[in-house]
């Protein structure tokens, strides 16, 4: 998901750095761009939140501290969809 993520961001760059495309098209691609980084930034944010708190888990556990861990409710990530043959 996000080498995808981050693909997608190369290529919106590409097009809106192309000079010789109009700038209603390259609008729409940076739009584009932004939603993407928003999306890409939020999926890394949560990987990095469930990590910290795997690690303090672990740690409470080795220290014998009991679980004072709070879980945010933060959704799986998504199954990437099977591409049809």
């Amino acid at each position: 998901m996000v080498r995808e993520l981050r693909q997608n961001l190369a290529k919106c760059r590409k097009v809106i750095l192309d000079e010789n495309l109009d700038l209603k098209t390259r609008e729409r691609w940076t739009q584009l761009y932004n939603n993407t980084s928003q999306i890409l930034n939020q999926l890394l944010k949560d990987r990095q939140m469930r990590d910290w708190e795997k690690r303090l888990r672990e740690i409470e556990k080795h220290r014998g501290i009991p679980g004072r861990t709070v879980r945010h409710q933060i959704p799986p990530e998504p199954e990437m969809a099977k591409p049809e043959k």
